[in-house]
């Protein structure tokens, strides 16, 4: 109602809330059908899962050797996996990162095994020379 007027505005955190804390009986599930996806109890966004630390022996990006964050020795990689919407299409990005070398992946499922299998084989393509490191964000 007061777009210009920063005093009248509230976060969409504070709708949230009144809408789960306060209303009760027929009041609240008319209130809790309105929303989008329409969950009976709110789970605020600080209590999410940690997903931290659930690849077994993984490395972090930071111990990649120096030449490869000085782009100057070819063959240091960097994967990526780029998700269509809805999750329906997936493509992987191998970057060879000194000349800027874009090879795109097809991919089936996002699973591990998928993306490690698929990875490999495209870089196996390359000469030895031209795989020295990969890193995936």
């Amino acid at each position: 109602m007061w777009p210009n007027d920063s005093e009248m505005t509230v976060s969409h955190e504070t709708i949230y809330n009144a809408i789960y804390l306060h209303p009760r009986g027929e009041l609240k599930r008319e209130m809790i059908a309105c929303l989008h996806h329409q969950n009976q109890v709110r789970k605020p966004r600080s209590q999410g899962d940690d997903r931290r630390n659930q690849i077994q022996d993984m490395q972090s990006i930071h111990i990649r050797p120096p030449e490869g964050e000085d782009r100057l020795i070819p063959g240091q990689w960097e994967g990526d996996l780029i998700k269509g919407a809805g999750n329906r299409s997936l493509i992987g990005a191998l970057v060879e990162r000194t000349t800027g070398f874009v090879v795109l992946v097809k991919m089936d499922n996002a699973t591990t095994k998928a993306v490690v299998d698929n990875f490999a084989a495209v870089l196996n393509r390359e000469p030895a020379a031209l795989r020295k490191t990969m890193a995936y964000d």
